[in-house]
């Protein structure tokens, strides 16, 4: 199955093989993050989780983090939630 995922009318949209996905997904690159490695990206991870929390409870959410290495510090994801890391991507944890 291929995914394209396009969120809340933002202009850019991303394709991912997926085997199940759920509903509402988010690419955290549409919540101005990058993996470039060299900056904390929390807020992009936080903004795209906030805003997936509004929907989650109506057939899951998904936030996509795409290829590069993002840094960020600690975040929660309740339940409906499935984090979905592209192959080509690292999560670097460090402290905020």
């Amino acid at each position: 199955m291929i995914v394209r995922v396009a969120e809340c009318g933002r202009a850019s949209s991303v394709e991912y093989l997926a085997i199940n996905c759920w509903k509402h997904s988010a690419v955290l690159t549409n919540f101005g993050g990058n993996g470039d490695g060299k900056k904390m990206k929390i807020k992009a991870f936080k903004s795209a989780i906030d805003h997936l929390s509004e929907c989650a409870s109506d057939g899951g959410a998904e936030p996509i983090v795409p290829p590069g290495k993002w840094l960020t510090g600690s975040f929660n994801l309740t339940s409906h939630f499935t984090l979905y890391v592209h192959k080509d991507a690292v999560i670097l944890g460090g402290q905020v």
